[in-house]
């Protein structure tokens, strides 16, 4: 799924070195007039060599100079470059959806690229084996384990989701070893979450992280790592909006790949739960 190529160059420029950075950031500001230049045009206007133009191409998982300049005259022509800034005062409602619509699609993209078809499959076997599954996430990550509980509650796993940590440690004594814990960090470095993940392990409960860094702690410490994107750093809240959806977008994907492996089972659960809320709940309805 082909990324937006001026959010990609954002998202990758605190990985640049010196010089590559320097030619990002002046892409980013004439990126409609770099369709015209060659690669010598370029590196005179922005100060840097044509080796650094090639290595930046590559750092940013492009062929060359000529895939940018197709993906720059596809992304940046004709389009407003207010889009790709922040949120900012005064700005009406059309605009601020149109740069989270932009950020929403490129961060979805990113983390489609990014993950793990085959780790996907195996924790979707693992959900399917396990007889209890632990979930903890804190902050706006509370609130993909909450999207999490309340799916694949609804398809009939057992799910254990509580905000106090002390007490969901102590919900592991006694647990069998087909049980599972899924952490959700975005950065993967909340203290909760990782003190939560040593104790799992020590209780020989199998673990599962959702992250957007494949470097950080939780994505060491766990044994099945799902890592997502999480969009470039901004001034206001869009790029934790926008890694909230990749991490809602990654439990969907995780739901819908364990439904298609259990679809019968899904189906007849499903239909079960509707006949019950039917039954015991028309009257309070009425």
């Amino acid at each position: 799924m082909e990324e937006n190529i001026i959010l990609q160059i954002k998202s990758a420029l605190h990985s640049l070195s010196k010089a590559e950075r320097k030619i990002g950031e002046y892409i980013l500001q004439h990126a409609v007039e770099i369709v015209n230049y060659n690669t010598s045009e370029l590196a005179q206007k922005a100060g840097v060599s044509s080796a650094t133009i090639v290595r930046f191409c590559r750092s940013i998982g492009l062929s060359g100079f000529s895939q940018l300049k197709i993906r720059l005259y596809a992304d940046a022509s004709g389009v407003d470059e207010d889009l790709y800034t922040d949120i900012t005062p005064n700005e009406n409602v059309a605009m601020i959806a149109e740069k989270l619509a932009l950020r929403f699609n490129h961060s979805i993209s990113q983390t489609v690229n990014q993950l793990d078809q085959s780790l996907m499959e195996n924790v979707s076997k693992i959900i399917d084996s396990s007889t209890t599954i632990y979930v903890y996430g804190l902050g706006a990550s509370h609130i993909v384990a909450e999207d999490f509980t309340q799916k694949f509650s609804r398809i009939g796993k057992t799910v254990v989701n509580m905000l106090d940590h002390h007490l969901l440690s102590s919900s592991f004594i006694g647990t069998d070893e087909k049980s599972v814990f899924l952490a959700i960090s975005n950065s993967g470095e909340t203290n909760e979450v990782i003190k939560l993940t040593e104790i799992a392990k020590q209780k020989k409960i199998r673990t599962i992280g959702i992250s957007q860094y494949e470097n950080s702690t939780l994505a060491k410490l766990v044994d099945y790592p799902i890592i997502h994107h999480g969009g470039e750093a901004v001034m206001l809240r869009s790029a934790a909006t926008t890694s909230l959806i990749s991490q809602l977008f990654t439990i969907d994907v995780l739901y819908y790949a364990f439904v298609n492996k259990n679809l019968k089972k899904v189906l007849r659960v499903l239909k079960e739960s509707k006949i019950n809320i039917q039954t015991f709940f028309r009257k309070e309805n009425s």
